[in-house]
């Protein structure tokens, strides 16, 4: 079984470009589930449906849970061996930085996307997970990297035991930007339909995606337009 996991940040990403009716469309060509876990649900439902200036975008993702567009996790595991996998993969992850003055710990993940993570290593399965964060991504592909970046952005020196990772390169990651590429290909952006495979409209849901939260360089992205010539 294949299984795209989606972190909350894509789908926000989407909603907040209005690309959110073309996840139902990828849907309908993809060999697999789409797959929300219920710390994700959380954070793109449950939480913002109580507030009034989100509630519009929480109903739209809703509704996408409802026709079974978004599966959830608990229909595949158990919420409870989830969160199990889930707690241990913080632990580990949030305790691999520490700032060399003093040993505390440097937080890395959140919830959301250890519980993404957990899914992964508890179904078998080909599992790619939709995420726009990008520690997250570097903890898996360059943890060095991560750390250099970290410690550039808390101006201090830290002490990592990276090795503590070294069972998490089999990851699989994709972007929101991704995902619209795709659709692109796939001539699925239904909402500027007049526009059809115009480069410009590629720009447009690139450059789109990063400015609401994607983690994407606009070197990445160019190269990416490229590709499509």
């Amino acid at each position: 079984m294949k299984y795209l996991i989606f972190d909350a940040g894509p789908i926000i990403s989407l909603t907040l470009n209005g690309m959110l009716p073309v996840i139902e469309r990828l849907k309908k060509g993809f060999d697999g589930e789409f797959i929300l876990t219920p710390a994700v649900k959380r954070e793109v439902v449950d939480s913002p449906i109580k507030i009034k200036k989100f509630k519009l975008e929480a109903l739209q993702v809703a509704s996408l849970i409802d026709k079974g567009v978004f599966k959830m996790s608990s229909d595949i595991i158990s919420d409870q061996k989830l969160d199990k996998e889930a707690k241990k993969i913080m632990k580990t992850a949030n305790s691999v930085l520490k700032l060399s003055s003093n040993g505390e710990k440097i937080p890395i993940i959140q919830e959301g996307e250890s519980t993404c993570l957990a899914f992964v290593n508890l179904v078998k399965g080909d599992c790619v997970i939709v995420i726009d964060e990008r520690t997250t991504r570097m903890l898996s592909e360059a943890p060095q990297n991560l750390e250099k970046m970290v410690e550039n952005k808390l101006h201090m020196p830290l002490d990592s035991t990276l090795d503590l990772l070294d069972g998490w390169k089999n990851f699989k990651f994709i972007r929101s930007a991704e995902l619209m590429y795709v659709a692109w290909k796939k001539d699925l952006i239904l909402e500027i339909g007049s526009f059809g495979k115009d480069k410009n409209l590629l720009d447009a849901l690139l450059y789109g995606m990063k400015f609401k939260g994607c983690a994407i360089s606009s070197v990445e992205i160019e190269d990416m337009k490229k590709l499509a010539s």
